[in-house]
């Protein structure tokens, strides 16, 4: 395979002498492969993915000699099949339509190195499809790393905002907790009132602990847990975070009552709410209003949305500014990475992406819209597919009530490293009429359950330990008693290295901070199941 000398016409023509002031002269053959000798782009011809002449800046962009690549296979440059079936796919399907395609893939280098690739390619006869195709490639590794900055950027934006009504939100929480423990000091007499003061702490504790589990949220960047939620309580909570750091904004709130759930995940959800209502904010140069509504409407097949939308039930919920809105220029790029309408050193800071917002809705199957003329204020509709469930997971945990708790009289093996930790889990094991054992890290406990591996029934394990932590002394357990009953207790939130326990014979996982109730609920679940 090569590039045909006689596709291109040698110019018998003198064009020192232009009689044709507008006619462009006819290249060479050898002038034509100089220009793509000369190109900053890797660039080749392929036939039924075997490749065939290739520029020297592809074969340098891979790490390969010049011509090495000659009659090789494409599949050489994939990571795995998948990736090569994926690309050849969405190409040739393209090519078959159109006559050219383009497409974004990640390709391997000769010493094993991944790249980000941009791959454009184009029929060389459109009359014959079974003749060759040449190719451009781009290496856009340093594009997707200046990408994967900005979203980080735009996250810890969003946190900043989220940190402003968080720390306000924990200030009064802490006040609570020291005005109750006051009054408990100086009721310590009256019974009653002290379950009154206890039961308000409970609460104020509870509040606090579901504020960090959202910025947990937040570190777990773009993997997704989907859940079945209701938008209306999305909101509503974090407009309780959003409201205290603008007080000069009116926040006017309408939920359509019977709304219907979507399939989500909710921090995803959150931060894209966040991102907008920062937006809003950043809008609004003094006192202004947001307005935020939810709506269930049905897209038929005949829609006139200018893109694809599949037909079906939908959620939509609007955010609404009464800003300084965008002309019709700013609209079209406002979703285009690294975008901004502010100015470099503006002390309001660098802007939120709304492409991440774009992004994240996209990878929901949804859709946004926006509405806005300059000096008119803006609207952002977010529109989600409706989930099929019923069941609507709460953002708001239930209070927890004091009545009789689940007791037990089994031995658990209790393993954490922090001293506060360890004589609370203490108390309240002994509380419950439970014996426990103590170990302050993972070779601890492994020691301990070797010699005592008959008598106890239940291991309480954290996960971040000194000495050996929690992963190794759950293998090492396992190994000594393979049906030996584990709890996982952590401060983190639920992800792939707590999925991967739960998996492996892990028998349940309880959040830190957790309550006397919830802790004897799941104890009683693991050790009364068979």
């Amino acid at each position: 395979m090569k590039l045909e000398q006689n596709s291109v016409k040698k110019s018998s023509k003198d064009h020192s002498i232009c009689k044709e002031p507008f006619s462009e002269p006819e290249l060479t053959f050898q002038e034509m492969k100089a220009v793509l000798e000369s190109s900053p782009s890797g660039i080749g011809i392929i036939k039924d993915r075997v490749l065939g002449w290739t520029n020297d800046v592809f074969c340098s962009m891979l790490g390969y000699e010049r011509n090495s690549l000659k009659e090789v296979s494409t599949r050489c440059l994939y990571a795995d099949q998948k990736e090569y079936d994926r690309v050849g796919l969405e190409l040739y399907s393209k090519l078959d339509k159109q006559g050219k395609g383009i497409v974004e893939t990640t390709l391997v280098k000769k010493n094993g190195n991944l790249i980000d690739c941009m791959i454009k390619v184009s029929r060389l006869n459109t009359q014959d499809p079974s003749k060759d195709f040449i190719f451009v490639i781009n290496d856009i590794s340093g594009l997707k790393q200046l990408q994967v900055q900005a979203h980080q950027a735009e996250k810890m934006e969003a946190i900043g905002l989220l940190a402003g009504g968080v720390s306000h939100d924990f200030n009064n929480i802490l006040m609570g907790i020291q005005g109750h423990l006051s009054l408990l000091l100086l009721d310590l007499s009256a019974k009653q009132k002290i379950t009154t003061h206890a039961k308000h702490i409970s609460r104020l504790v509870e509040t606090a602990s579901e504020l960090t589990k959202r910025l947990l949220g937040f570190a777990r960047g773009g993997k997704y847990q989907i859940s079945t939620l209701n938008l209306n309580q999305l909101s509503a909570s974090n407009l309780d975070i959003f409201k205290p750091t603008r007080k000069d904004i009116i926040i006017h709130e309408s939920y359509d009552e019977n709304l219907l759930p979507v399939d989500a995940d909710p921090f995803q959800l959150e931060q894209v709410f966040l991102n907008l209502l920062a937006n809003a904010s950043h809008a609004i140069t003094e006192s202004g209003d947001i307005f935020v509504t939810t709506q269930n409407i049905i897209i038929n097949e005949d829609h006139d949305y200018p893109f694809e939308v599949k037909p079906g039930p939908y959620v939509k919920l609007t955010i609404k500014d009464t800003g300084t809105g965008m002309d019709l220029g700013t609209q079209k790029k406002i979703f285009d990475p690294f975008f901004s309408t502010k100015e470099i050193g503006n002390n309001k800071g660098r802007g939120l992406g709304l492409s991440t917002v774009y992004g994240i809705i996209k990878n929901h199957a949804g859709f946004i819209l926006v509405d806005s003329e300059k000096g008119k204020g803006a609207s952002f509709h977010i529109c989600l597919p409706a989930s099929r469930n019923t069941f609507t997971k709460s953002i708001k945990k239930e209070s927890q009530s004091f009545e009789h708790m689940q007791e037990g009289s089994e031995t658990v093996l209790l393993v954490d490293d922090n001293e506060s930790a360890i004589n609370i889990g203490k108390k309240f094991l002994e509380t419950l009429g439970y014996k426990p054992i103590i170990a302050k890290n993972g070779l601890e406990a492994v020691e301990i359950f070797r010699s005592c591996k008959d008598e106890i029934s239940l291991v309480v394990l954290d996960l971040i330990m000194p000495i050996m932590d929690g992963k190794q002394a759950f293998s090492e357990i396992k190994n000594i008693r393979s049906d030996a009953k584990i709890l996982i207790s952590t401060g983190r939130a639920v992800d792939e290295n707590i999925e991967g326990f739960l998996n492996q014979g892990c028998h349940g996982f309880i959040q830190k901070p957790f309550s006397l109730k919830t802790f004897a609920k799941t104890l009683r679940k693991i050790l009364d199941k068979e």
